[in-house]
């Protein structure tokens, strides 16, 4: 039996998942080892075979160990969260890939090998970054609730660190000593409300990339908020020459964009805007469901993208990268599947006249 090591925000909800994988869990924590009655023993403080803990960011996990325990987690992961992305370290990563055929993807060939071996012989060290976007933080929270009281939106909260997770730890105090699910869920909600910004509002947007790579998009105006939809619309006026990316049409000094966005969806839509008002295109980016921190936007780009000119024309571009996240290990099967399903709803829905219509007069209010 494999042991595992469990620290940080996702530690209860892990915890119950190493558990039903198989795994002892050794060095708990005190409110581990209440919460899943852990039993003092001789193996208790024994050295783990895998150790997980937070990134710092908080929106995900790192893991370390022996290789066959951290693929044999991984693989719990992939089965179980829809969006998650594994991030591993090929310079300690121990399988003999030039051995494997070329039509199966890392985790189809791991889970392989640990069948056919019984993860006796799959040796070596190995690491990896794991990332929960919005979907998995959600099953994340499901799965904590069966353990212990839990608002919606745990690990979510818990994320944005600070005085919004304090003042969930204090509601979930509540919760634990019998008070009604809903007046708790009102109190948080409206002792939140404050943290996070408001129409005409400043705010960042912070686009992940599958390999792990972040880019800061610089901040965005908020022009339209609507709490009960989750609608938002966001402002930029650009003040260089260039190229918009995919769509190849210039970008001129106050052109300026509009952002539509719902908080929990798979993607968002930029249209392009001359100074005058005049349409120049649209790109969409498909992503995993997006989240709202008090001084950011959150998601992680799932590599499609479609982009639309103002004839009609509409384009799909970067797919044939989905492949290859499948194939390294990144991204599971289902999430693809996902991406494809959501990418038909788009193109079902796309416009230019619609997008026209969006196109924002007060550019000097910027």
């Amino acid at each position: 039996m494999f042991k595992a090591k469990v620290r940080g925000i996702y530690s209860t909800a892990l915890t119950r998942l190493l558990i039903e994988g198989g795994f002892k869990i050794v060095q708990p924590s005190a409110p581990i080892k209440e919460r899943f009655r852990l039993q003092s023993s001789p193996e208790e403080n024994s050295q783990p075979d895998i150790e997980i803990w937070d990134r710092p960011d908080r929106q995900g996990i790192n893991v370390a160990g022996s290789a066959a325990p951290v693929e044999r987690f991984l693989l719990i992961l992939f089965e179980k969260l829809d969006d998650v992305i594994v991030r591993r370290q090929p310079s300690i990563y121990a399988l003999p890939l030039d051995q494997c055929g070329e039509h199966l993807s890392i985790t189809e060939i791991v889970a392989e090998a640990l069948r056919e071996s019984g993860a006796s012989t799959y040796q070596g060290k190995m690491r990896a970054d794991v990332e929960f976007p919005g979907l998995s933080k959600r099953r994340l929270d499901e799965i904590r609730s069966m353990v212990v009281p839990t608002l919606k939106g745990h690990h979510y909260y818990k994320a944005c660190g600070g005085k919004i997770a304090y003042m969930l730890e204090m509601a979930e105090k509540l919760l634990e000593k019998g008070c009604p699910t809903k007046e708790v869920e009102e109190l948080f909600m409206e002792t939140i409300r404050r943290e996070y910004p408001i129409e005409g509002a400043k705010i960042g947007i912070e686009h992940s990339k599958i390999d792990g790579r972040i880019f800061h998009l610089g901040e965005a105006r908020i022009t339209e908020l609507n709490e009960q939809t989750g609608l938002i619309r966001l402002l930029r006026v650009f003040s260089s020459p260039g190229v918009y990316d995919g769509l190849d049409v210039r970008k001129e000094p106050g052109d300026y964009a509009v952002t539509s966005m719902v908080i929990g969806e798979w993607s968002f839509r930029t249209s392009y805007f001359s100074k005058s008002g005049e349409y120049k295109g649209t790109y969409v980016n498909i992503n995993t469901p997006i989240e709202l921190y008090p001084s950011r936007i959150r998601y992680v780009d799932l590599e499609a993208d479609i982009c639309m000119w103002p004839d009609g024309r509409i384009r799909k571009i970067d797919f044939e990268k989905l492949d290859e996240m499948v194939r390294r290990g990144y991204i599971s099967e289902r999430l693809r599947e996902t991406i494809s399903k959501k990418t038909n709803e788009v193109l079902d829905n796309l416009s230019p006249e619609i997008e026209k219509e969006i196109k924002y007069a007060n550019i000097g209010e910027n």
